[in-house]
């Protein structure tokens, strides 16, 4: 399969994932501007999130951790609190991540192009994931992250300010990645020329 077959099988399978709920609202927009772009479609994406993760100790992480709250809104104190009434074992972490996504991309031409941009518009953290005959796959990402333990085995070892303080900082570090991914989204019409 060439890499225009696989863009309008890819594309179908994400208007279906549109109607379905499945894809954040707030990227839409971006989405539909990279997927119109010949030489580029998008493979996954997110608009970024912040939550509560339970990650076991003994087990997978990958197959075994488990969300006590995610939120690709702005959460609230309510919400983090609520959370966490549903600890149970393992590590309790506080995480933010960036929005991010994947683009295909049709040649390392057009590879170097996008991750120019993205790069130059604050994307730091962008790169090339990986590059077949078919396609060169970027991952568009800024250097925003938080990743912290609060707790162990239904234990919280932070006081509520500090949950309060994270909670905040994370919604302020994942309001300011998202500034970057619009200002790099509003030049993607430079990679038509």
């Amino acid at each position: 399969m060439g890499f225009l077959e696989d863009k309008k099988r890819t594309l179908m399978n994400l208007e279906l994932a549109i109607r379905e709920g499945l894809v954040d609202e707030e990227i839409i927009p971006i989405l539909n501007k990279i997927n119109e772009i010949d030489n580029y479609y998008t493979t996954s994406s997110c608009i970024g999130r912040v939550g509560i993760m339970e990650i076991p100790k003994d087990k997978n992480p990958k197959l075994y951790s488990r969300w006590l709250g995610k939120w690709h809104h702005y959460a609230s104190y309510d919400e983090l609190f609520n959370a966490l009434k549903n600890k149970k074992e393992g590590y309790i972490v506080f995480v933010m991540n960036s929005p991010i996504l994947h683009i295909a991309c049709k040649d390392i031409e057009s590879a170097k192009k996008m991750l120019e941009l993205a790069i130059h518009s604050g994307l730091k953290a962008s790169s090339i994931k990986s590059i077949s005959d078919k396609r060169v796959i970027v991952e568009i990402l800024t250097t925003y992250k938080v990743d912290t333990p609060i707790g162990e085995d239904g234990e919280i070892f932070v006081d509520n300010n500090y949950l309060k303080f994270l909670l905040d900082y994370s919604n302020s570090k994942l309001k300011r990645a998202r500034e970057i991914l619009m200002r790099w989204a509003n030049r993607l019409d430079e990679l038509k020329k």
